[in-house]
């Protein structure tokens, strides 16, 4: 889609819902590959993108029991054997 002006862009903006406190996960096409939790899911899903955790797109619920969440699906990031690399490790 092409905008012709300024109008279109704007009434076709996603609206901003503050803080997006709640749990968010992280799919990889169809695979669910983690599950994590904070006060600002857009944030976090940003820290995420300087990671080695390969993720083609997420989704996030306003709720609260992110362990119960790892437990009936368990993500293959979200296990004990694996270790992130973040953009600050060596």
């Amino acid at each position: 889609m092409k905008p012709d002006d300024i109008e279109e862009l704007v009434n076709s903006g996603i609206p901003l819902k503050g803080s997006c406190f709640g749990v968010y996960f992280l799919f990889n096409n169809r695979e669910l590959v983690y599950i994590g939790q904070g006060w600002n899911c857009f944030l976090r899903v940003a820290e995420a993108t300087r990671t080695d955790r390969i993720f083609t797109s997420w989704q996030f619920e306003t709720i609260a029991d992110e362990q119960e969440l790892i437990g009936k699906f368990s993500p293959k990031y979200n296990g004990a054997a694996y270790r992130p690399r973040t953009s600050t490790s060596k």
